[in-house]
């Protein structure tokens, strides 16, 4: 393929992501619109949606502008402009994070769906001003050596269901398909990165580190415990567990008789939740302090005990979905406490 024919297609490829991300705008825009009016009368969670979207987009266009006029200009020019790329990206992720408060899950997903995609963007971007690496047999040795260090050992996890632990060492850290397993995830593992567990079965997780987000769906029977997170967690599908949970915000759905050790800047939200109950953020490792200040988080506030639950709207009477944990039933050495 020619130069110039490898321009045309890198111009399409990006014209086809960036209509690609506006259609997915429009839509979340319309339906928000749509069910906004089937409630005319309420100020509601829908008009806050529908305002969600007339600002994120424009956000969404400015970036995805500067991202493709980058990748026309040479390398050297590129580099430049990544710092303000990161920084706009930050700002929008940041926005998005705080408005998921408020968010019903089908626009929760639909926002991560075009970060994803702007993501994929950037990285394209990036990727276009590294350094071609030249074949050699030191580098290649230097590689193995750089990828033992930073990927965990996950081979003696069993495979449950037809599945596997899963392991990504790009921007995300994902475990899926476990049963009396304990899994410890390191600093160098889970820094920044966006880290995913599902489909666990009495298992104890320990995520020593500080992620960028933490998502959770179909946990039975276990106990998991992380650092800090920047900015959110979301949990679906819990029963029968115990967390202890450090984050921006958390939103938990469709969780039952589970216990969560709590830090939050932000107001927590529970929907379709039964005898959740929630303490203090309790647990501790080696390195916390630091991890507390590289994710940005304010150790000095914390909102443990202020829920808001989508299914209780009486101000008068407190939820009777979750409730206070008792001092004297609350767990103080984590280390030797079983599963």
């Amino acid at each position: 393929m020619s130069m110039v024919e490898q321009d045309i297609t890198a111009r399409k490829e990006q014209v086809e992501h960036k209509l690609q991300l506006r259609n997915q705008l429009r839509e979340c825009q319309v339906e928000a619109a749509r069910t906004a009016r089937s409630t005319a009368g309420q100020e509601s969670t829908e008009d806050r949606v529908v305002q969600f979207y007339k600002e994120m987009e424009p956000l969404v266009e400015d970036l995805e502008k500067m991202m493709f006029q980058a990748s026309q200009l040479p390398a050297e020019e590129v580099i430049t402009n990544l710092d303000l790329m990161v920084v706009k990206h930050q700002k929008l992720q940041e926005f998005v994070t705080e408005s998921g408060i408020f968010m019903p899950t089908y626009d929760i997903k639909k926002c991560q769906d075009i970060m994803s995609n702007l993501s994929t963007q950037f990285q394209t971007v990036q990727e276009k001003v590294k350094p071609k690496k030249k074949f050699g047999f030191k580098n290649r040795k230097q590689k193995a050596v750089k990828t033992a260090e930073t990927i965990p050992d996950l081979g003696s996890l069993s495979v449950v269901d037809g599945g596997a632990a899963k392991y990504s060492s790009s921007n995300s850290c994902s475990l899926s398909n476990l049963t009396d397993q304990t899994v410890i995830l390191s600093r160098e593992q889970v820094e920044a990165r966006d880290v995913s567990l599902e489909h666990m079965t009495r298992c104890r997780v320990e995520i020593q580190g500080p992620p960028s987000t933490l998502h959770m769906s179909t946990i039975t029977n276990c106990t998991i415990l992380s650092g800090p997170v920047s900015t959110s967690v979301m949990l679906d599908g819990c029963t029968s567990s115990t967390l202890s949970i450090s984050c921006q915000q958390m939103r938990t759905h469709r969780t039952y008789n589970t216990d969560i050790y709590l830090h939050t800047t932000a107001k927590a939200i529970l929907e379709d939740c039964e005898n959740v109950r929630v303490a203090p953020y309790t647990w501790d490792y080696l390195g916390l302090e630091g991890d507390f200040v590289t994710s940005g988080l304010d150790r000095e506030v914390n909102h443990w005990k202020e829920i808001g639950d989508f299914n209780w709207l009486a101000l008068d009477k407190p939820s009777p979905h979750w409730s206070v944990l008792p001092e004297g039933e609350r767990r103080e050495e984590w280390e030797k406490q079983p599963v």
